[in-house]
């Protein structure tokens, strides 16, 4: 059993949908989703798709608390995290309240500074954009990002 699968079951989250690049995980009485990578790479058309069908999880669901698990990611797509940041985000926080997000990134160094570095060319390009009422924060585990 790899730890991502322990975590899943340890935290008692039930699966939703998966396809090949994403598994998605839900607790109704907490109101918590949690996206997870499952991939190296995942196409932007699949992850818009996959983030479109949690948009509906979120409606359906009152969720209060999104967890991204991108420990499996190794490529880093800046077209995939400004549709994420601009439409997505902004969307789920218009439309149903969602407010408190939760990234966990695989552990390289670079991969960091690339999110860091495309957050930042993000918040220029769209300054009247929400990220200013989200709560965003990065966290080491499933387990963390439940709590904090």
């Amino acid at each position: 059993m790899s730890v991502f699968q322990k975590e899943i079951l340890e935290q008692h989250l039930a699966e939703v949908f998966r396809n090949e690049y994403i598994a998605v995980y839900i607790d109704s009485s907490k109101k918590i989703l949690v996206c997870q990578t499952q991939a190296s790479y995942i196409p932007i058309h699949t992850f818009k798709d996959s983030f479109l069908k949690c948009a509906g999880l979120i409606e359906r669901g009152g969720v209060e608390r999104f967890v991204f698990d991108k420990r499996s990611l190794r490529a880093f797509h800046q077209p995939s995290m400004e549709w994420y940041f601009v439409s997505w985000k902004q969307e789920m926080y218009k439309l149903h309240g969602l407010r408190v997000h939760r990234k966990i990134l695989p552990p390289e160094p670079w991969f960091q500074k690339c999110v860091e570095a495309g957050r930042h060319e993000i918040e220029l390009k769209h300054p009247a954009n929400i990220f200013s009422k989200l709560d965003i924060g990065y966290t080491g585990s499933i387990a963390e990002s439940l709590v904090v």
